[in-house]
């Protein structure tokens, strides 16, 4: 009697597999998305109350605009605007600190703030209610960058820590014990992202 031949042994246990490695990666993509909104919406929150956010606007806005009766931006004096704007807000605060959560604005944060937001165009002339949206979306972008890049830092530091640790355990007879001591005195875990924050800020 004929029988049908059977399947690879495995073949169908790929696809699971597959299927679960899908799951979980839109699984993740989803719950980024959900805290780059979250976050999205707290620094809207901020800016709705921060004086010194509209004040950096206004004082931009008034800078490069065109004079009275049109008293409008010209589309080649948004990206100069935005940088005054930016600037604006980083005076009298600490470089340091600054340096972790801003950095210049280029044409391409404008561009990725505009094609982010569906709302958003780019006319000839930007009104001043435009213009805030436009420097509202780009600082949330800008913010949102640096905080990546920190934490690319903070994991780096805790990678260089542990090297270094394991390269102290290596020295002949007093490695062990001097690799001991430092595990207990200072832990990867806490001395690696500060190490990473240092570098942020030096970087």
């Amino acid at each position: 009697m004929e029988t049908s031949a059977s399947p690879p042994r495995g073949s169908f246990e790929r696809v699971p597999q597959r299927n679960e490695r899908e799951k979980d990666g839109n699984s993740a993509y989803k719950k980024i998305s959900d805290i780059r909104h979250g976050i999205g919406e707290g620094v809207d929150r901020l800016l709705d109350e921060s004086h010194r956010f509209k004040s950096a606007v206004r004082l931009a806005f008034e800078r490069f605009q065109l004079p009275y009766p049109v008293e409008k931006l010209p589309i080649d004096q948004l990206l100069p605007a935005l940088q005054h704007f930016v600037q604006s807000i980083s005076d009298n605060l600490d470089t340091k600190a600054v340096k972790l959560v801003l950095r210049p604005i280029t044409q391409d944060d404008i561009r990725g703030a505009v094609e982010c937001n569906p709302s958003l165009s780019l006319d000839s002339l930007i009104t001043y209610q435009y213009f805030e949206r436009i420097a509202r979306e780009v600082l949330k972008r800008v913010a949102l960058d640096r905080g990546k890049r920190l934490g690319l830092f903070m994991i780096g530091g805790i990678f260089a820590v542990h090297m270094t640790k394991g390269a102290i355990k290596k020295i002949p007879i007093l490695g062990g014990p001097i690799g001991a001591i430092a595990s207990v005195l200072v832990p990867t875990t806490v001395l690696g992202p500060a190490v990473g924050v240092a570098g942020a800020l030096y970087l």
